[in-house]
């Protein structure tokens, strides 16, 4: 279930207009502040951390263009499926650097991270004519 979520979630953002693009993107990824006040990092898990979703948001201006430059069907699927391949590294390596009880609250963050570009989406469905 989670990796269907996940998929919508990319789906979500990736097919929000180009006005909405920049705010969807800075709510598709936790930032770094909320991340260390949430998860109460140590300035070494910060250190590690920063880079990482730094990586991530700039791989997620690269999907957003590649997904508006892929000419098929065939290849926006290559596409999501690297983008969806790139979260779960990203995820991945964010676990790498948090202990135990930082990955239970980082896990509750990317829900409740998702749930925010899953309602935005909806809204913005609405309001199409």
């Amino acid at each position: 279930m989670r990796f269907k979520l996940t998929g919508f979630v990319l789906c979500a953002w990736l097919a929000v207009p180009a006005f909405a693009q920049d705010q969807t993107l800075r709510d598709s990824v936790p930032s770094i502040d909320v991340v260390r006040n949430r998860l109460h990092l140590t300035p070494e898990q910060e250190a590690k951390l920063r880079p990482m979703f730094r990586q991530r948001e700039q791989q997620l201006y690269d999907t957003r263009a590649r997904l508006e430059s892929a000419a098929s069907s065939d290849a926006k699927r290559q596409v999501m499926k690297t983008a969806k391949a790139d979260a779960q590294a990203f995820n991945t390596q964010v676990e790498g650097v948090l202990d135990a009880s930082q990955k239970g609250a980082w896990r509750d963050l990317r829900d409740e991270t998702r749930e925010k570009v899953k309602e935005r989406y909806e809204r913005q469905q609405e309001t199409r004519p």
